[in-house]
């Protein structure tokens, strides 16, 4: 009985780590730039402040580091619980989207 569920436990921890993994990869291999298309939504005349808003956006969300440094941050924000800031709906949390949409199911 104990090797089944350790069985379960390594087959049940290794495909969380897959699609997580997979999870983290699919938007880091679209094209594009999601910095560039939250920006594009505000008309910025001044080159010198658009410059400075893409540098703090790209702190914010981390994607000035390498890949491998984003993996590893993304790990450690997902095991405390926090899953950062939606690029799409600016400046909302994304628990707050998932609470948002599990409230609407659960009424519907």
């Amino acid at each position: 009985m104990r090797r089944y569920f350790a069985r379960k436990l390594i087959t049940y921890t290794l495909t969380f780590f897959a699609a997580v993994t997979i999870d983290w990869t699919i938007p880091h291999l679209m094209p594009g730039d999601p910095i560039l298309q939250l920006l594009s939504k505000i008309q910025i005349q001044d080159q010198a402040t658009f410059n400075a808003l893409y540098k703090q956006f790209a702190r914010s969300f981390r994607t000035d580091l390498p890949l491998w440094k984003q993996y590893y941050y993304f790990w450690v924000s997902l095991l405390h619980g926090d899953l950062g800031i939606s690029i799409a709906l600016f400046p909302t949390k994304v628990t707050t989207m998932i609470w948002r949409a599990a409230l609407t199911r659960s009424r519907s």
